[in-house]
């Protein structure tokens, strides 16, 4: 009987603007998975009994050096989707805190006129 390898598995969809074009290396739907470390010591995710806290410890350090190899990975792609994207959706919060603005002033000048 073999049993599957732990690994953390970080996945996102971007809903990205229309017209955004972006270079292929990027992809808007992505799966990662990252083991953790040595799946000699790491053969299941519960501890068994008789585990020793020298087990629990490398469980535990492997699952850290996944986390952080995940947050690495997340946060390059993310950042270059942010720079591939630009200033497109800035223009979009702008325009909306704009016109969140100019509705309250014709409620100020409603409520004055009262």
């Amino acid at each position: 009987m073999t049993t599957a390898k732990p690994t953390v598995t970080a996945s996102y969809t971007l809903q990205l603007p229309a017209g955004t074009e972006h270079p292929p290396s990027l992809t808007p739907t992505v799966t990662h998975a990252f083991p953790l470390g040595n799946s000699s010591s790491l053969r299941t995710l519960d501890p068994e009994p008789g585990t020793t806290s020298v087990d629990v410890q490398e469980y535990y350090a492997g699952l850290r050096a996944a986390i952080a190899a995940a947050r690495l990975r997340l946060g390059e792609e993310l950042t270059a989707w942010r720079d591939a994207v630009g200033n497109g959706e800035a223009g979009k919060e702008k325009k909306l805190k704009a016109a969140k603005d100019e509705e309250q002033d014709q409620e100020d000048e409603d409520e004055g006129e009262a």
